[in-house]
């Protein structure tokens, strides 16, 4: 799904956990636990961004050859590509800025092959990590554009991938959300991992419309450490429509 990566790391933007385990805080190796905490030094930033998205985009190549393929349908079959998704160096209203774009890390491999995990054509990546202004945590946005044949099903499969990651735990199945006055469904989990004894839950939400399907994941504090029966889903699917409002933008 991406031009080849260093030789410890891939790169898949629907991975919910690290493609190359960090060093545990004894020095060894082991995954630490996820999402690591919110970084006070830039130091500490790199690590977070190495463990939602340094291997920003393999995990569904690695599967391509188990799941869906091109059937050689007409291309008339696929939607036109009226939208596409920009990365804006501010998202929700200002309150993330953009930290870094992995969108052109991710080569044209990863475009094509998931054209046949997701039935699609002519997709395009937008990856990227969002940093809070005021508070610690991170927003991770796993995204492609072009045209999908079968958006709820495209929608479906990038979550389940993330739920199905090497040491990731279910924690709440997928529900669907219409927040009102909304034409796009929103489809959110809630995913748990233990690592180095410590127990962490969060949200991770996505849409696909036919023309841009994008994984929101936050990392809040506040948040992944919650009883599963306490997380909101039905908030962070709002969430994730207001992030789906400022990064979607007609193809003129």
């Amino acid at each position: 799904m991406s031009m080849p990566p260093p030789p410890s790391q891939s790169h898949d933007p629907y991975a919910a956990v690290p493609a190359a385990p960090p060093v545990a805080p004894d020095g060894s190796s082991g995954h630490a636990a996820w999402p690591p905490p919110p970084p006070p030094a830039r130091g500490r930033r790199i690590g977070l961004v190495v463990g939602i998205v340094g291997g920003a985009v393999a995990l569904l190549a690695a599967g391509v050859a188990a799941f869906v393929v091109l059937r050689g349908d007409s291309d008339a079959a696929y939607p036109d590509a009226e939208y596409r998704l920009t990365l804006p160096p501010k998202l929700l209203d200002g309150e993330f800025t953009l930290e870094e774009d992995f969108s052109h890390d991710t080569g044209g491999t990863f475009a094509r092959e998931n054209e046949r995990v997701l039935d699609a054509r002519d997709l395009q990546a937008a990856v990227a990590t969002y940093t809070p202004v005021n508070r610690g945590g991170q927003l991770t946005i796993s995204g492609l554009y072009g045209r999908f044949k079968d958006p709820d099903g495209a929608r479906d499969t990038m979550l389940e991938r993330a739920a199905g990651a090497d040491g990731t735990e279910l924690a709440v199945p997928p529900r669907d959300f219409r927040p009102s006055g909304s034409d796009t469904t929103v489809t959110c989990q809630l995913l748990a991992r233990k690592d180095l004894g410590a127990r962490t839950v969060y949200p991770q939400c996505a849409w696909n419309d036919g023309n841009t399907g994008v994984m929101v994941l936050v990392v809040d504090p506040a948040v992944t450490s919650e009883d599963p029966d306490d997380v909101d889903l039905e908030a962070s699917a709002e969430l994730t429509l207001r992030v789906r409002d400022e990064m979607r933008r007609p193809i003129r």
